[in-house]
């Protein structure tokens, strides 16, 4: 474990559980009132936004599942960029493992949220996004292709990509915080 990895776990893992234990502390009347700031995702909802926050930590766990299978691609190449490994550069923007039980964007409703698979869910997410501990210092360096996810740019390390991703991730957090308390 690095340091570098270990704190960018720590943001990850504590923003999970302040995000699980707030759902865990909503009923349905809850879930339907509007999240400021968040009325253009699904039907502005805070079921809405939970789930696509939640759906969100998925899609980060699974970058990140895949960007540890680097091996020997963060070497410099003779122009001293940092090369990525295929297994990364096909991550793109596909569809989760559970996108059977996610629905399409537009569809994040109040009506259509499990509030039990949800913290399933959750609690999955959480332990793969401990493999961001596992990272090396050169894996963190490594530069994911452009449009590999959000904030993949072509120029970004995977630490920054993570950084700008859970700082995101960290503002839905504090909208739902705010609309729930």
């Amino acid at each position: 474990m690095t340091e570098r990895a270990t704190r960018l776990h720590a943001t990850a893992d504590g923003q999970i559980a302040e995000l699980i234990g707030l759902i865990s502390a909503v009923n349905d009347a809850t879930l339907r009132l509007p999240c400021p700031g968040r009325e253009k995702l699904g039907d502005g909802t805070i079921a809405a936004s939970a789930r696509h926050t939640a759906d969100n930590y998925q899609r980060i766990a699974e970058f990140v599942e895949t960007s540890d299978r680097m091996s020997g691609a963060h070497e410099p190449t003779q122009r001293g960029d940092r090369r990525v490994s295929r297994s990364l550069r096909a991550v793109g923007h596909r569809p989760s493992k559970h996108a059977a039980n996610s629905p399409p964007a537009g569809e994040y409703t109040a009506d259509n949220i499990d509030l039990d698979l949800l913290a399933k869910q959750l609690a999955a997410t959480r332990a793969g996004l401990g493999r961001i501990a596992e990272l090396t210092d050169s894996a963190l360096d490594a530069i994911p292709p452009k449009d590999s996810l959000t904030f993949c740019d072509g120029q970004r390390t995977l630490e920054q990509v993570l950084a700008g991703l859970l700082k995101h991730q960290g503002h839905q957090v504090a909208a739902l915080n705010a609309a729930i308390v």
